[in-house]
């Protein structure tokens, strides 16, 4: 049966009787002691002799309730010790940020599903998807690299995009293949730099593939966001919005998901049958090259599938497993006229020179 209230003051002496029988040594709650009575007990049953041992520990807590407090039961040890206040971030506090910050987070990743590109030039525009770089690899094909930079530097309305593996960016078990390269880590990230940084080239997009991103590789690019293209981890959905109010739809991605040996853009038709509607459809990865282009039949809408074979022109890895080598479509050009209908308004290549005499002799034809 509960204790009815007590008041202040008899709970006061209650309670400055048990410490005083801590003082003397008698043993808190839990403490196992040789005494007949615990500190407590002793305390109340001095108070209140006739009081049943069971309304002991009753008389205790109503005495708690009405004070406000519990005895000291430090006043046993032999050492008092500072409370030292707690280093980590109370709960509650710690939960209410990282509700902050999952509300972020997750609206960061929402803007990037199917974001909007404003492109001013009122003509028609390429864009050269560049396949897999490797640009430190010994391999890479440099000179023809720099004639492609060169062609977008020196082509009004060509941009250029990214489709992954900048750089070898060996980890791992793979970390050895350092000793087959002639450049060092260093000189890697400087060549990235270059490649992003300096080269001339207007970025539309750039994407992050599984070379760039092992080691935790992609704070250098991440840096160069602010203000510039957009960075993406593995793939970008987004559409380009022209001053004539078209607009372009395009899934970039290092790769999509599916194989087959038949086929070399089975990941990115599987993505277009079941996906979506998107205009184009391109990726890296392979490095090998292929284009397609369609109408879907249920949908009345046009669409190119792309893949782009990159600038490694020898992996040594590959003939061991048994596949060529091809020798064209290191980058992939989409070519988008805002003016055309149906399968005009996007064109593809498979090599950048003629690619960007074909967007030379549209834009004359548009009057641009």
């Amino acid at each position: 049966m509960a204790q009815p209230g007590i008041p202040k003051s008899e709970a006061a002496k209650i309670i400055e009787a048990i410490e005083r029988k801590v003082r003397e040594g008698l043993a808190p709650p839990g403490v196992h002691t040789s005494n007949k009575f615990g500190a407590m007990a002793a305390a109340i049953k001095e108070l209140y002799p006739d009081i049943p041992r069971g309304s002991i520990k009753g008389k205790y807590m109503a005495a708690v309730r009405a004070i406000g407090r519990e005895p000291d039961w430090t006043q046993t040890k032999p050492l008092i010790f500072p409370d030292f206040p707690i280093p980590s971030v109370p709960t509650e506090k710690l939960i209410d940020r990282l509700a902050e910050d999952f509300e972020r987070r997750y609206a960061a990743e929402k803007a990037r599903k199917w974001y909007k590109v404003g492109v001013r030039d009122k003509g028609p525009i390429a864009i050269v998807w560049f396949g897999d770089p490797h640009l430190d690899d010994n391999y890479c094909n440099w000179p023809l690299l720099r004639q492609h930079v060169e062609i977008i530097r020196k082509t009004p309305g060509m941009f250029g995009a990214n489709v992954g593996d900048s750089e070898n960016n060996w980890a791992g078990r793979l970390a050895h293949l350092y000793s087959e390269q002639d450049t060092s880590r260093a000189t890697a990230k400087q060549l990235v730099q270059w490649f992003f940084g300096e080269s001339g080239v207007d970025w539309l997009l750039i994407i992050f593939g599984n070379h760039d991103m092992w080691n935790n590789n992609t704070d250098i690019l991440s840096r160069m966001e602010r203000g510039g293209a957009p960075i993406a981890n593995w793939q970008a959905q987004f559409k380009l919005q022209f001053p004539n109010g078209r607009e372009g739809k395009i899934w970039a991605s290092h790769d999509f998901p599916g194989n087959s040996m038949w086929n070399p853009l089975h990941g990115p038709q599987k993505m277009a049958k079941f996906t979506g509607d998107c205009h184009l459809y391109v990726c890296g990865h392979k490095h090998n090259w292929a284009l397609y282009q369609s109408e879907d039949d249920h949908r009345s809408h046009t669409y190119w599938l792309a893949r782009a074979r990159g600038y490694k022109y020898v992996d040594h890895y590959a003939e061991k497993l048994g596949f060529g080598s091809q020798e064209h479509g290191a980058s992939i050009v989409s070519v988008f006229d805002p003016e055309a209908e149906g399968p005009g308004f996007v064109q593809c290549f498979a090599d950048v020179e003629p690619a960007a005499d074909y967007l030379t002799w549209l834009r004359k034809r548009r009057g641009v």
